[in-house]
């Protein structure tokens, strides 16, 4: 069975999210970007001037390896990942992405900064961890480009195991699902004493209810006392480790 790609994803993600209307936009929005940097308007906008030499021009670049916001958040919550600042990672980076920046400096004349990573919160913490990262540069279009991917594929199945993890939503269907399982695997017997009660009785909605409170005193429990925050909400979050 084959891994989870970081890059493919976001390529599949936008595909599934991008429409017309998107691409006309971002065209209009490169059209008031590059008026802003005419003869007429330096003086007023001298401070995005001057930014301007630290992020990457989209139309020097493959348009292929640019990602919105949007599309990254979609995936780094999918598969409980964490979008960050570079500096949040202590250890060493691979070779191949420093010349690949190097490259880019002096090719298009800039000094770029304030990438980002997007990978797994262990990615950040363990320094034997080799999973699956990507590393970003800002775009003038408040768009992120895609400089660099190592490590190895994500598990196939870590969408589906956090999935409850993911919202508020989907953590309250689950513990719905877990304790209707458990319901229906209790024996009657179990549930009351009384002989005459059939599977399909009162007792048993009883005990669902109950099961239920129970289980969420014990989610509510977990995530506080071991920080399992939600994905939507520790997804860019460089705080919460």
């Amino acid at each position: 069975m084959k891994g989870v790609n970081i890059q493919k994803q976001l390529c599949n993600c936008r595909l599934k999210i991008r429409r017309e209307e998107d691409k006309l936009i971002h065209e209009a929005d490169r059209i008031l970007h590059n008026s802003a940097f005419n003869k007429k308007n330096v003086l007023n906008n001298l401070k995005n001037y001057s930014q301007a030499f630290e992020v990457i021009d989209e139309e020097d670049v493959d348009m292929d390896l640019i990602f919105t916001i949007s599309e990254i958040k979609e995936i780094a919550i999918k598969y409980r990942l964490r979008f960050i600042d570079s500096q949040c990672y202590k250890y060493e980076f691979p070779y191949e992405s420093v010349l690949k920046i190097d490259y880019m400096n002096l090719t298009h004349k800039k000094s770029l900064k304030g990438f980002k990573i997007l990978s797994t919160t262990k990615f950040f913490t363990d320094k034997s961890n080799n999973d699956n990262a990507v590393l970003f540069a800002p775009t003038n279009g408040g768009n992120f480009y895609l400089i660099h991917t190592w490590g190895k594929e994500l598990k196939s199945n870590r969408a589906f195991l956090k999935w409850p993890l993911k919202n508020i939503e989907t953590l309250f269907v689950s513990i719905i699902v877990v304790t209707f399982i458990i319901t229906m695997c209790l024996p009657t017997y179990l549930i009351t004493l009384d002989r005459k009660a059939t599977y399909w009785c009162a007792y048993r909605i009883g005990i669902f209810f109950h099961l239920f409170i129970f289980n969420m005193g014990v989610t509510a429990y977990v995530t506080f006392a071991f920080s399992k925050n939600l994905s939507s909400s520790i997804w860019d979050n460089d705080k919460e480790f």
